[in-house]
């Protein structure tokens, strides 16, 4: 009979081994997360609307970024303070988005009781893992809001004719680079119909006739329903304001 002997150091390196399997020291990332991208800007007169800027509904600051591989959620982080070499300083969380099947999981919007206009705001977020390990920091964004330009015609729930309908607003700022908007609401998708082209207007109370420039996809229809918007820019400069917007019916 043979006897039969077995080195002991690997046999207790590999029990070592397996007692670590599926064993997690608290804070320890579970998962290699890769580092949040925040969405590119699209540009003023852009159809689709995408990245930084004002949201229309609730006059706060809204941000967007891609789905980070692994992430549980991401933590947003604001400053409103940079330092001499322009680098945005004292950065404090503002918020926390859980990460899930839903289409709200990649967006954030910094509300206007929390912001004021005028004051340029600096973010990045983090995106966190099941155990709360955080990953690396996204890129940092900034943007700053001006005055909200004030629709006045066609009036909220106006009845309106299409021949030579004009659009008229208070620009509390007074002019400047603006893009005006119409979408039907009556079209199942809520279709736009007409971005009008940028232009620039000095005065505090500027007029459009809808499609002057010639650019809608669509006329006005009658016993359609319509929103509008007018958005004040100053081109590369990440600083703007979103007006809400305001329904009119077609006669």
């Amino acid at each position: 009979m043979v006897e039969m002997k077995f080195p002991i150091i690997p046999i207790l390196a590999l029990a070592s081994l397996l007692s670590m399997q599926g064993c997690v020291t608290k804070g320890d990332p579970i998962s290699v997360l890769g580092t949040p991208k925040f969405v590119s800007q699209s540009q003023p007169d852009s159809v689709i609307e995408t990245g930084i800027g004002q949201d229309p509904n609730t006059g706060g600051v809204f941000l967007q970024w891609y789905t980070t591989e692994g992430a549980a959620g991401y933590k947003i982080y604001r400053s409103d303070t940079a330092a001499a070499n322009a680098i945005p300083i004292n950065f404090v969380p503002i918020g926390n988005v859980i990460a899930s099947t839903s289409l709200n999981d990649t967006s954030y919007v910094d509300l206007p009781e929390d912001i004021q206009v005028g004051v340029r705001y600096y973010y990045y977020l983090r995106g966190y893992a099941g155990d709360g390990s955080q990953g690396n920091p996204s890129d940092t964004i900034n943007y700053r809001l001006l005055h909200r330009p004030v629709l006045y015609y066609p009036a909220q729930n106006a009845l309106v004719d299409t021949s030579n309908l004009y659009l008229q607003w208070y620009d509390v700022s007074g002019g400047g680079y603006v893009v005006v908007r119409v979408k039907d609401i009556t079209a199942p998708l809520h279709s736009t119909i007409w971005v009008s082209k940028r232009f620039q207007d000095f005065a505090s109370n500027p007029l459009v006739v809808f499609n002057f420039d010639m650019t809608a996809t669509e006329d006005l229809l009658p016993g359609h329903s319509y929103q509008w918007r007018v958005d004040r820019f100053n081109p590369g400069a990440n600083e703007g304001a979103r007006s809400p917007w305001s329904t009119f019916m077609v006669k």
